[in-house]
């Protein structure tokens, strides 16, 4: 089932200068549900087609935009709960899979992380990156470089996704502390396919 988000708004947005000095992380977030056209701005922020040649918002060591999203859904407006898959050449979001548990949320995190639980949304940031390593096998350390481009980029995309979060009023905190092996197996991730990030979303508390 596949679900059409909303356009993003490419004007009018907060200064970027006001932004980066407003931006914090947020780890403490209310009940009340992300609108859908916040989900579809932050997803934009992170791997939105911006121009030809499916150029992204995210920049890519030689092109190759190895990163994908799989987002679980907790609390968004207009959304079943569940995980879902970011389908960026047509702004739309797959199901794959069924609601997450809370107590499942929780223990994906290396140490006590309330907040994977409480987020609106969890943005898993996942990448192809046996297959990055080989295509830069050639550049020293080998079987290193690779690997270093890829976390280059979830940064910039971590980066992107927080700034959009301050812009739109919302809380986000990356969470790179959390068990590999649990996250392939609650996000349902093919074999060629490794996380790299958690950012935790939701509506800050008190606001």
């Amino acid at each position: 089932m596949v679900f059409e988000l909303p356009a993003p708004e490419l004007r009018g947005s907060e200064s970027l200068v006001g932004c980066i000095e407003a931006r914090r992380s947020v780890r403490e977030y209310a009940k009340t549900p992300l609108p859908i056209g916040v989900l579809s701005q932050l997803l934009w922020s992170a791997q939105g087609i911006t121009g030809p040649d499916q150029k992204r918002a995210t920049p890519s060591a030689g092109g190759l935009h190895p990163l994908h999203l799989q987002l679980v859904v907790q609390h968004v407006s207009g959304l079943e709960p569940g995980t879902y898959e970011y389908m960026a050449d047509s702004h739309s979001l797959k199901l794959v899979g069924d609601r997450i548990s809370g107590k499942t949320m929780y223990g994906l995190g290396i140490g006590d992380q309330p907040w994977l639980k409480e987020a609106a949304i969890v943005i898993g940031v996942t990448a192809k990156l046996g297959d990055v390593v080989r295509h830069f096998e050639r550049q020293p350390p080998q079987g290193e470089r690779g690997a270093r481009y890829v976390y280059m980029e979830t940064g910039a995309l971590a980066q992107n996704v927080h700034l959009q979060s301050t812009a739109l009023g919302v809380g986000c905190v990356l969470v790179a502390g959390f068990d590999g092996a649990r996250v392939k197996d609650a996000l349902r991730l093919p074999s060629g396919l490794e996380p790299t990030a958690l950012l935790c979303i939701g509506q800050r508390r008190g606001v």
